[in-house]
């Protein structure tokens, strides 16, 4: 009988180690192989003595690895937001996360702790623990809030914070963005932001490369290159794609209840709870041409939900779009941290759902005015209006730099191992379909990163760090 295996260490709180130490290194780096890997992901998972609920709760931890003459050193820090000083001695203000409602200290008499909930402070959403981005030769990380924060990429340290709804230029107000901006050749920045009221809208929004000024604002030059209004109210976004003329904007039927988020105080829930899912509503991708700023084709697709696009490209007419496509939204639930830290027992249902890789393709001669037609993807034989090109696969990599926007030929993601929730690594082929995969009992993957100095030979080296 296979013993039970239990993992809940892994999601459990970290200590800072903000000197650099070294990392065993087990066989030989290439000597050629030289330069800085930063990640970012949950460290903390309390509130003062309170337990955050959900993964996606824990305060953004930096990971640096340096690597040079064959050794590596590793070190941490987390991000200094409000957020996080709350979290390490809780104060008199609500504390407010993606999956936790923590309301103020405990230790105030009742009549405090009954005004301050209804009426008092409440914590800025800032805590960002999923991304880091480049911006103007600068690093920042982010989440899909409306707060970066500009990190020293040498010592980790938090230099700035940035509220893009107060300091993005114009009338435009940027409530939240998506945690995975893209960079073109040039060294813009694009992203999709939602601005919510009365007339919501989605946002392209674009931010230029740094114009060499020492008094340069994060935001300076930013613009909206186009805004369009959400089908049925504002849906949840992670991530999106962009091809070197489009930006594909892909809105899900995972929807934010607006009465949900007016009552959170009362009923004390988190950013999770004000989602639900609309089972009867179709996926719409929106496709916004770049140089126009205006959107010019909507395709419609059956419900499915994404954290992680891969990649799009323009070919042989028609715009292919890959990414890592669950059923449903279930997984949201299934992060959090009481199912995370559960053990996994061998020949039981999985702790989560991995999703598909699915390749949509949208017909660019149905290209034009996107205001009024919607044009539903063509289902093959099968009944289906995608391409399964491989099953279980997350957290995917490519070769961005080269072939963002382009076609490509391989990704590399993290799939379920026989011991691990993010045991294996993947290696998939989207032209074939063929993959490979390995895995080493006891690591947790969270990181693939593609050297770039191999990018331009016919085999490129993948460097894995297990956390």
């Amino acid at each position: 009988m296979t013993a039970v295996q239990d993992h809940s260490c892994l999601f459990q709180s970290t200590e800072e180690q903000p000197e650099p130490i070294s990392a065993e290194v087990k066989g030989n780096l290439p000597s050629w192989l030289t330069g800085t890997l930063i990640r970012n992901g949950p460290g903390r998972f309390e509130c003062g003595d309170t337990s955050f609920n959900h993964w996606f709760d824990g305060q953004g931890l930096l990971h640096r690895f340096h690597i040079e003459d064959g050794h590596v050193t590793y070190s941490n820090k987390f991000v200094r937001s409000e957020s996080y000083a709350d979290s390490v001695k809780h104060g008199p203000s609500i504390h407010l996360e993606f999956g936790s409602f923590i309301p103020p200290d405990p230790c105030q008499n009742i009549f405090s702790r009954f005004f301050s909930q209804f009426w008092g402070e409440e914590l800025p959403f800032d805590n960002t623990p999923v991304n880091v981005f480049p911006m103007k030769d600068k690093m920042y990380a982010t989440t899909e809030s409306n707060f970066i924060f500009e990190i020293d990429p040498k010592t980790l340290d938090t230099l700035k914070k940035v509220n893009l709804a107060e300091e993005f230029p114009g009338n435009t107000t940027i409530n939240s963005a998506t945690a995975h901006p893209h960079q073109t050749p040039d060294g813009s920045v694009i992203n999709i932001a939602v601005t919510h009221g009365r007339y919501s809208t989605y946002n392209v929004i674009q931010i230029p490369p740094s114009s060499g000024k020492l008094d340069e604002q994060p935001l300076e030059g930013g613009k909206v290159l186009c805004s369009i209004p959400p089908t049925s109210g504002i849906g949840y976004m992670h991530s999106f794609c962009l091809t070197e003329k489009y930006v594909i904007l892909t809105e899900f039927p995972l929807m934010l209840n607006v009465w949900s988020v007016l009552t959170h105080r009362l009923f004390q829930t988190g950013f999770v709870d004000w989602l639900y899912w609309n089972a009867n509503q179709l996926v719409r991708f929106h496709v916004i041409d770049r140089k126009q700023g205006k959107r010019v084709g909507i395709f419609t697709a059956e419900p499915f939900f994404v954290f992680h696009h891969i990649n799009a490209f323009e070919e042989d007419g028609k715009i292919c779009l890959d990414a890592c496509c669950y059923h449903d939204n279930s997984i949201i639930s299934q992060l959090y941290l009481h199912n995370m830290r559960s053990p996994i027992v061998p020949g039981e249902q999985k702790k989560i759902d991995f999703p598909d890789v699915r390749r949509y393709e949208l017909p660019l001669e149905d290209l034009g005015d996107a205001e009024l037609d919607e044009n539903p993807l063509h289902k093959g034989a099968d009944g289906l209006d995608y391409t399964l090109l491989y099953s279980g696969m997350e957290l995917p990599q490519f070769n961005y730099t080269e072939k963002n926007g382009k076609p490509y030929k391989f990704v590399y993601g993290v799939g379920a191992g026989n011991e691990m929730i993010f045991g294996k690594l993947v290696k998939l082929n989207v032209e074939t379909k063929e993959f490979v995969t390995w895995e080493e009992p006891g690591d947790l993957l969270r990181s693939r990163y593609l050297s770039k100095r191999l990018m331009g030979r016919k085999k490129m080296m993948v460097w894995c760090c297990p956390l």
